[in-house]
């Protein structure tokens, strides 16, 4: 009998040995396998944080540069329209300054600082350029011809400069 019990209890304690290493890499292998499906979930995360930030910043951008089309539109038109429209072209001038002024806003909440720089200098041209045109239309025709050359030489390299930064911040090439 001592021989059965004997064998009995060493079976049983084997038995138990097994179970609590089986149960023991078990153990291990969950955590480990956890800790990597959480450092997938983080980097997953990580890149849709990325692409929404990168998608706002495109929005924030497309409606910076739609609205400096429609103040460079009001500037157009300002070249070439009779002096007796001048107090409506001021106040739509000013509506198109300050649809640009507020697009310029998220441009720099979105940022990075290198594109919202670029971004005040298209702002400050767009300034200078209605300022340009006001005292252009007091002069002669000549002086405004020059004037609108001038201003339309900077309107193209601060938008340039403005789409370049934009790109590299989206990413993209070109």
């Amino acid at each position: 009998m001592n021989d059965t019990v004997a064998v009995a209890l060493i079976t049983s304690l084997s038995t138990l040995a097994a179970a609590g290493m089986a149960g023991t890499a078990s153990a291990l292998t969950t955590g480990k396998q956890l800790r990597h499906q959480a450092a997938l979930a983080r980097e997953e995360q990580a890149a849709q944080q990325a692409v929404a930030l990168r998608e706002l910043r495109r929005e924030a951008y497309e409606r910076f540069l739609t609205r400096a089309d429609a103040a460079y539109r009001m500037l157009d038109e300002g070249w070439s329209a009779p002096d007796d429209e001048e107090a409506g072209r001021r106040e739509a001038g000013f509506a198109a300054r300050r649809a640009l002024d507020e697009a310029y806003v998220r441009v720099r909440l979105v940022g990075p600082e290198a594109v919202a720089e670029q971004g005040a200098g298209v702002v400050e041209a767009i300034g200078d350029e209605f300022r340009r045109q006001a005292r252009a239309r007091r002069a002669s025709a000549e002086a405004e011809a020059s004037a609108r050359a001038e201003a339309l030489r900077t309107r193209v390299a601060v938008s340039e400069e403005f789409v370049a930064e934009a790109r590299r911040a989206l990413g993209a090439s070109g």
